[in-house]
């Protein structure tokens, strides 16, 4: 009962520890990242930090998704780019509070035949900063069930989303 608990308050003063670094509306709604999946900070990330995170970033993508888990960002901003989603990987922001600031590369997000990936209530801000053709800040060639839930592009130097041989589904795959 001791671990229970210890892991109620550890995720409690995360979550009350990020609320108070998020505007106040997106605060109300916040839930516990740490009940979400793996929360990234415990790999390095640091939200609101001014440093480049994509090769922390990455390997917390990484080893969650060999887990078979999702990816919590607690709110803050995430300066990477040319990160890339292995199959069943998952990221899973908080809306309107999590943002990623892309830093420069072919793309912010990118995955290559990759099935079974998610981005969920991430801001991916684009900086401006241009983009090769046929690139998106969020790029995904090849995979199945690709899902874009609840995101916000934001300041793209071309294509915010591109899509390139994904099959839409017209039902949701059974669980």
């Amino acid at each position: 009962m001791d671990l229970n608990r210890r892991h109620l308050i550890e995720a409690s003063t995360a979550g009350i520890a990020g609320a108070l670094a998020m505007p106040a509306d997106a605060a109300r709604a916040a839930p516990l990242t740490s009940l979400l999946g793996r929360d990234a900070t415990q790999y390095g990330v640091r939200p609101g930090s001014s440093e480049d995170q994509t090769r922390t970033l990455q390997r917390a993508i990484d080893e969650a998704a060999r887990a078979q888990m999702p990816l919590a960002l607690p709110p803050g901003v995430y300066r990477a780019g040319g990160l890339r989603l292995a199959a069943g990987a998952q990221l899973i922001g908080v809306r309107g509070a999590t943002k990623i600031l892309f830093t420069g590369g072919t793309s912010a997000i990118q995955s290559d035949g990759s099935d079974s990936i998610g981005l969920t209530g991430i801001t991916f801000d684009g900086g401006s900063i241009p983009l090769p053709a046929r690139r998106g800040l969020i790029h995904v060639l090849g995979g199945r069930d690709v899902r874009i839930v609840d995101c916000e592009i934001t300041n793209s130097g071309g294509s915010g989303i591109w899509l390139e041989q994904v099959p839409a589904t017209s039902s949701p795959p059974s669980r």
